[in-house]
């Protein structure tokens, strides 16, 4: 890995991971309005750093991700979960909020975008596991999402992370596994 940028939303983000790491380099994004000027000083980093998405778990947040990854190639994103990111008065979530072992947690499970690797997962696929269009869908996919370190997302964005960290078929099944007394998965998971 090459020397880091930590990509975060505001000052008090910032303060978070100087308190939590040894000098890290942080790029704030001031909020959800990232401008032209900020994406230039990425690509400039870019060209000999790695950039590590830590933002904060709400719309703001996947916003920001999905604009900055559209513009460099070398991202990576670290994901801290909404239940560690909650504000003392539970009104306000971001990783200004988390301790730094919640903090360091998320970091030490950054995710890189694989462009060369490809996913066989299929919507069909987690349309037949539960993971989408039925009322625990939900649930399963928050601990599936928490347990790959892949942020809480909807059915659609699960399908896109999954491909984007070209994340397989047979890992999810094992996630579901560890989260479920299944008899057809553990039995899906032996035939595999």
């Amino acid at each position: 890995m090459r020397p880091q940028v930590f990509v975060v939303e505001g000052k008090n983000d910032q303060f978070k991971l100087e308190k939590c790491l040894d000098h890290p380099l942080i790029v704030t994004t001031n909020g959800s309005a990232i401008d032209d000027d900020k994406i230039l000083i990425l690509k400039k980093f870019d060209e000999t750093h790695d950039i590590i998405l830590f933002l904060d778990p709400d719309h703001a947040g996947e916003r920001i991700r999905r604009i900055v990854s559209k513009h460099i190639q070398h991202v990576y994103h670290a994901f801290i979960n909404k239940d560690v990111a909650k504000s003392k008065n539970l009104k306000k979530v971001g990783v200004e909020h988390a301790d730094c072992d919640a903090v360091l947690h998320a970091l030490s499970h950054i995710k890189h975008v694989t462009h060369h690797m490809e996913s066989d997962i299929t919507h069909s696929f987690l349309f037949h596991h539960g993971l989408t269009g039925s009322k625990e869908s939900k649930q399963l996919r928050i601990n599936v999402c928490q347990r790959l370190g892949i942020g809480i997302t909807n059915g659609k964005t699960l399908y896109h992370r999954l491909h984007m960290f070209g994340i397989n078929q047979k890992e999810v099944l094992e996630v579901i596994h560890e989260s479920s007394s299944k008899k057809e998965v553990r039995t899906e998971l032996s035939e595999r």
